[in-house]
């Protein structure tokens, strides 16, 4: 496997999970779940073992990720021809600036009427690796479609990496490919993401706002009836919720038939009048599509409100699993066994120890806090307050990851040194966020606040002194946990299994994936403190290599003298 492995040397567990890997997969095992903390190198480990045995059996690897940042390491790490999102490598100088709900409608109206300058073009094949700045610039020059350029790149490619958005779209990836699944080899990095999504049971969102916008776009072109239908299904849904929380509701939105031919007039007016012809009464169309005969759900968070289309959770899984020559699902954090139940099948579970020296990171258990909802109160709200102060004195680079952001705005507006901090809000831009870390970076802010599962908790590098997770992520008592909990207690034959799966497990791995932005190379050295009564209880639920971190119990009163160590190098 060295002609697959792409450095001069190996880390510690890198090859062992390289070879375990292949062996595996030659034994003819079919599922295999790779548990591997963040820093070990698990895209060059997996890699060399998934490609070793596709060449040997004459098979092909589709390799999905959470971000297209992401697919522009392992397109690089790997030579994986990356398959950008039509969005992200878009040249139409305005069709590019539109919002991803709508693109994909108003970049096939632009395309078909002609009024794209780069499509067709004159594609060609890419060669790897690439990032999505290196497509557009080869596309720009040709002149042709970066994404077509990417599709004609794919029936030559042994290795394709993208998005795990692709999985909406995966027959259109596979008859572009010209694979099949039986002789593919499905691998899903960071494949949390899949399950935590399958668990949320929600196939398709839409805002009340977009269908407010479609009202009026509806007005605009004439289409009265559907614009008056669409106005009283807004008012109507908002008079349900007074507040904020969740319900089912019936589905009072115009037929999608009648709102699609709409729709598509409503594009080609727009191309008549040399407007970009984005729907929103297509966005609207879509969403009812995926809503199938469902009912809806209504949610309402902090005045806003949104639809959801419900999904089968077991169902939504098996779908992602099914029929694939192999998979393989990677991440520091998931349960093989958790897997298994959902698939009803046997799924192999690989194991890779801890990659740095026992230093460079070291977690303890604090209990005297808890982000419980019935003890979400004052005295709490000062404690967090505290946690923040504290970081601010101890002058080390600190990230403090809190429950939500309503936890996060008032525990802020309580801490004495809030000039000192930088906080992740919901509101944030990518350039606004990429901002955030380069502050971080340069010591311009020594302390960041985020939220388990923000976009500051994942996916990013924020190497840290200090890692305060305060509360454990669990998420509210709402109609639609209650409903995924009754399905996974008729799957699973065991309410207490279910609570722990659908419940307990995606909050633990959303506090352990936060607490590992700290440490990403061997160069790194982190304390964790994973603050609330209930971690102790958990301990057995951390990933192994966590748990061989944690280095002690302690009490809310301690934290002081543990950050003083902390800041002294101790």
């Amino acid at each position: 496997m060295r002609e697959y492995f792409p450095h001069p040397r190996a880390r510690k567990y890198q090859a062992d999970l390289a070879n375990q890997l292949y062996d595996a997969l030659s034994a003819g095992f079919r599922d295999v779940v790779v548990e591997a903390p963040t820093g070990l190198g698990k895209t060059a480990a997996v890699g060399a073992g998934v490609m070793a045995y596709a060449v040997d059996n004459g098979l092909r690897i589709l390799w999905l990720t959470r971000t297209g940042s992401q697919v522009s390491h392992i397109s690089r790490e790997l030579r994986a021809l990356p398959l950008y999102g039509r969005r992200m490598v878009c040249l139409h100088e305005t069709v590019s600036r539109i919002d991803l709900r709508r693109f994909s409608h108003a970049c096939r109206a632009v395309r078909l009427s002609g009024r794209c300058p780069y499509w067709p073009g004159h594609p060609r094949a890419l060669r790897p690796p690439l990032t999505s700045k290196d497509v557009r610039e080869i596309a720009r020059r040709l002149p042709a479609c970066p994404h077509s350029c990417l599709v004609v790149s794919m029936p030559s490619a042994r290795l394709i990496a993208a998005t795990q958005m692709q999985l909406k779209s995966i027959g259109w990836l596979l008859a572009k490919w010209r694979a099949r699944r039986e002789k593919t080899i499905l691998v899903l990095d960071e494949g949390q993401h899949v399950i935590k999504g399958a668990l949320s049971m929600v196939r398709d969102s839409i805002s009340l706002r977009t269908v407010e916008r479609a009202s009026k776009e509806a007005r605009k072109y004439g289409f009265r009836d559907l614009a008056d239908d669409l106005a009283e299904a807004v008012e109507e849904y908002q008079r349900m919720l007074s507040e904020d929380g969740e319900v089912e509701v019936e589905n009072l939105l115009p037929d999608p038939g009648d709102l699609a031919v709409a729709g598509e007039e409503i594009q080609e007016a727009k191309l008549r009048e040399n407007y970009v012809p984005a729907s929103y009464v297509l966005s609207v169309t879509d969403f009812l599509y995926n809503l199938k005969d469902r009912k809806p759900i209504l949610v309402r968070e902090g005045g806003r409100y949104r639809l959801e289309a419900p999904a089968d959770p077991v169902e939504s899984l098996k779908s992602v699993y099914g029929g694939w020559a192999a998979t393989i699902t990677m991440s520091a954090t998931i349960s093989g066994e958790l897997l298994e139940s959902f698939l009803q099948r046997e799924v192999v579970l690989l194991r890779a120890g801890w990659p740095f020296e026992e230093h460079n990171l070291k977690a303890h258990v604090v209990r005297g806090l808890t982000t419980k909802f019935e003890r979400r109160d004052e005295a709490l709200i000062s404690d967090m307050a505290w946690a923040i102060d504290l970081a601010v004195k101890s002058g080390k680079k600190s990230l403090i990851f809190f429950p939500s952001h309503e936890l996060l705005r008032r525990a802020l507006a309580r801490a004495s040194r809030k000039d000192a901090v930088i906080a992740e809000n919901p509101g944030l831009t990518q350039e606004e966020i990429e901002d955030v870390i380069k502050d971080y970076e340069r010591n311009h802010k020594r302390v960041i606040l985020s939220v388990f599962n923000g976009r500051l908790a994942e996916g990013v590098d924020l190497s840290a002194d200090l890692v305060i997770c305060l509360g454990i992520p669990f998420s509210p008592p709402t109609p639609k946990q209650r409903a995924l909990l009754r399905r996974l207690s008729e799957v699973l034959g065991d309410e207490n299994e279910a609570m722990v799966y659908g419940l307990v497990l995606p909050a633990v791995w959303s506090a352990i994936q936060a607490a590992g932005r700290a440490v990403r190379g061997p160069e790194d050295v982190a304390t964790v403190f994973l603050v609330d009564d209930r971690y102790r209880r958990l301990r057995r639920l951390l990933p192994r290599w966590f748990q061989e971190r944690v280095v002690s119990h302690a009490r809310l009163e301690d934290l002081p003298m543990l950050v003083e160590e902390v800041r002294r190098g101790a």
